[in-house]
């Protein structure tokens, strides 16, 4: 039988363990509540509609803390009168101690057999195996296992930190990668397990370890160095685990691989995807293998990627990431006064779902005690700011494990923001190197190009591509993003040699701002008096060689889409850089800007956001200077009015040129213009959007004092027949459409209740 101390479970974790293994021996149904403020229930049952069981689970160890608290809950346990009472316990009780207990519950616990401590559970256990194997915290940290582990044929380091391992499993939440690793080690006998920095890769494999050292192997290899570690201690007929933890890592990213490595570990899968008695496990971050691929032919095998088991944290569902989140701080031994800051101002949701959520933003705050160094009122404000300046998880990364290029890449690609063309990343790229070469002597070409993405690749960006075959660079995570613009901030020589290399517009505003006041939380960098200077001479020395590097994308009814980009920007950005200039005057620059606008007077206007901006334009400067006439600039505004948007816009120049305005949309030619943009806007516009265009429609009528009865009827028929044909539709479907509704409002119910009772009884420990 083994001996589980019950520790290694949390509190939460223990009522629900307490909770099956009771209904597995009495067969009842149990219903949880919260841990904390729960009036003496933990657990509740009715046998026979008639007997009344409560059950309170109790994780300890000390009998006195346990003695001490129960005597707490005898005044509820007599409020509640329950026909039964039965306490669990995580610790191991004398025969004294049941009986001092069952004196101090009479007449409401029956007998010693319903005080149930550590052997008794561990004996129940024996008798129902089911519950052992789902509770695998208990059976991975088990004493039998861990000397069978200690008893093992082990080489080099693999003792395999089992302290630390067993602190390791306490917060460890399994999730749905444990077992799709499992199953493609079930069909390969070997595994790469790879992701993000702080995603947990190293954890999985030694849980997956434990797994098979605890079922069926015996002999457990710890390759720390080369491969050739695996080749020394392989031996035929023996069941053997090699775990190989960061292979490729610090070594491959200082000297490279040592020769025929790469050639050797080939080898050496395709030697244990032949074997019937061992597994292979493989632990690497997804950049080093990108760079590993790239470096050596024999690495870059399309087989590899069917036995990759990425971890992802978009697959982590809700509750995954609070339990992880509540693991972390029940096992800390951060004060409770701290804990019911963060309960009550519920921050742990906004701690699950913030952008930046990784589980090694959550183990440094731990480790490094954060709490320490703030008021129990300040906890919740300092873990959130935590997440919100995530350096932790990415300035190792970024500044050990990836080439210079990638690097460099990747601070442009802030400046950008994303999604941004692979093509303009590469502009942008090269601007930089040719504007610095003699700080950074690099050549990018395409082929060292391609490298550089395929190393971010799946880590710090991802990549896709649309129906016309444009690819597109994105950041991964969010929480980059902000760990870039962190990196950047106060790194003025850096700052300048990236405003120096500026060949989009966007790289003006992404990250940069002239308000000097601005605070960390606005994700902005703002620039002193000597950028600044920077700034305004780039802007106006280069002007007219900038381009457009927006782009957004354009979905189809049929699954396809399309990255579009926004090639004319030029009154959007003259109108920034003006809003900017509202946070720090600059004479310079804004004189630049105006006089940049009144030579591009005529209007060139391609979309909404080129419109807007002109208009915005038009009225900051003096119409005196203009070198078109009023009458004529508002025809030519005319001759690109092709939508009732268009057209609302148009309407704004009456409070800047009244009388030319008033004059112009009196005349006869105004008037077939409006009738043309508004047959074409019916055309165009399907029966479903009828009730908005007719709501347009009254506008313009109210607008230009004209008459557009017969399309509205018209419309107003047509939009008619399609709601009936819908409203017969809706009573088909709206029962099924209201029970899956109602579904899915409890699902998300019942995972919200979930959480607030997890961290509820948090502090309650």
């Amino acid at each position: 039988m083994n001996e589980y101390n019950f520790l290694n479970l949390s509190a939460f974790e223990f009522e629900n363990f307490s909770r099956d293994i009771l209904q597995e021996k009495l067969g009842v149904f149990f219903e949880s509540f919260t841990s904390g403020q729960d009036g003496g229930i933990d657990l509740r049952a009715t046998v026979n509609k008639v007997e009344n069981i409560i059950v309170q689970a109790k994780r300890y160890t000390k009998y006195s803390d346990l003695k001490s608290t129960l005597k707490s809950e005898i005044k509820n346990v007599k409020v509640l009168k329950p026909d039964r009472y039965i306490i669990t316990t995580s610790i191991g009780l004398t025969p004294p101690n049941k009986t001092e207990i069952l004196k101090m519950f009479h007449p409401f616990i029956k007998s010693t057999e319903d005080i149930i401590g550590k052997t008794d559970l561990n004996n129940l256990l024996g008798l129902y195996p089911k519950v052992e194997e789902r509770y695998y915290k208990l059976w991975l940290s088990s004493t039998n296992i861990l000397n069978k582990l200690i008893n093992s044929t082990v080489y080099n380091q693999s003792k395999f930190e089992l302290d630390e391992i067993k602190e390791t499993l306490k917060i460890y939440v399994q999730n749905n990668s444990f077992k799709e690793a499992l199953d493609i080690l079930k069909d390969n006998n070997y595994i790469i397990i790879s992701g993000i920095p702080g995603i947990g890769k190293t954890t999985l494999s030694r849980m997956l370890v434990y797994r098979l050292l605890a079922k069926k192997f015996d002999d457990f290899v710890y390759v720390s160095e080369s491969i050739n570690d695996a080749y020394s201690y392989y031996e035929d007929g023996k069941k053997q685990i090699f775990f190989f933890d960061d292979f490729l890592g610090r070594n491959f990213l200082e000297t490279g691989l040592s020769m025929n490595e790469d050639s050797k570990l080939i080898k050496f899968i395709d030697r244990i995807k032949k074997s019937k008695n061992k597994i292979f496990i493989l632990a690497t971050r997804e950049y080093i293998l990108n760079q590993a691929k790239n470096s050596f032919e024999n690495l870059n095998n399309p087989s590899l990627e069917l036995v990759k088991c990425t971890l992802d944290l978009s697959k982590y569902t809700k509750i995954i990431k609070a339990e992880i989140l509540y693991n972390h701080l029940f096992f800390a031994n951060v004060p409770k006064s701290h804990l019911k800051n963060l309960i009550e101002s519920k921050a742990y949701l906004k701690l699950i779902e913030h952008k930046s959520y990784n589980p090694r933003i959550i183990e440094t705050f731990v480790q490094n005690q954060f709490w320490d160094n703030c008021e129990p009122k300040e906890f919740s404000k300092t873990i959130l700011s935590f997440f919100d300046n995530p350096t932790s998880v990415w300035l190792h990364a970024f500044e050990n494990t990836i080439s210079k290029g990638s690097q460099i890449a990747l601070l442009i690609l802030s400046t950008i923001g994303t999604p941004v063309l692979l093509e303009d990343l590469r502009i942008a790229l090269n601007s930089f190197i040719t504007a610095n070469i003699q700080k950074y002597p690099l050549t990018i070409d395409s082929i060292e190009f391609n490298k550089i993405i395929k190393e971010l690749e799946s880590t710090f960006i991802s990549t896709k591509m649309d129906s016309f075959n444009k690819i597109a660079v994105e950041f991964q995570n969010p929480s980059i993003q902000d760990f870039l613009i962190n990196y950047i901030k106060d790194k003025n020589v850096l700052i300048s040699d990236l405003i120096k290399s500026f060949s989009f517009a966007s790289q003006f505003f992404r990250i940069f701002t002239f308000d000097k006041s601005i605070n960390e939380y606005n994700r902005r960098i703002p620039l002193n008096d000597n950028l600044l200077e920077v700034y305004v001479n780039k802007i106006i020395t280069d002007f007219n060689l900038f381009k457009s590097s927006y782009v957004l994308r354009l979905n189809y009814d049929n699954g396809e889409f399309r990255w579009s980009k926004h090639e004319n920007f030029i009154y959007t950005f003259l109108n920034q850089i003006l809003i900017e200039l509202k946070k720090s005057s600059n004479k310079k620059l804004n004189d630049f800007a105006i006089k940049e606008f009144e030579r591009n007077i005529e209007p060139k206007l391609t979309d909404y956001e080129e419109r807007k901006s002109y208009i915005e334009l038009l009225k900051k400067v003096d119409k005196k200077n203009l070198t078109i006439g009023n009458d004529e600039l508002i025809k030519s505004f005319v001759k690109q009015v092709n939508s009732i948007e268009s057209l609302k816009d148009f309407s704004k120049l009456q409070s800047i040129f009244t009388k030319e305005y008033n004059e112009y949309v009196a005349n006869s030619e105004f008037e077939n213009k409006i009738e043309e943009v508004v047959e074409s806007e019916i055309e165009i516009t399907e029966v479903n959007q009828y009730e908005t265009l007719i709501d347009e429609l009254k506008e313009l009528e109210k607008e230009f004092d004209l008459h557009f009865d017969d399309h509205i009827n018209n419309l107003s028929e047509k939009h008619d027949e399609l709601m009936e044909e819908i409203d017969k539709k809706m009573e088909k479907e709206d029962n099924d459409f209201s029970y899956e509704l109602q579904e899915y409002e409890e699902a998300m119910e019942r995972e919200e209740q979930f959480i607030s009772n997890l961290f509820d009884g948090l502090a309650e420990v």
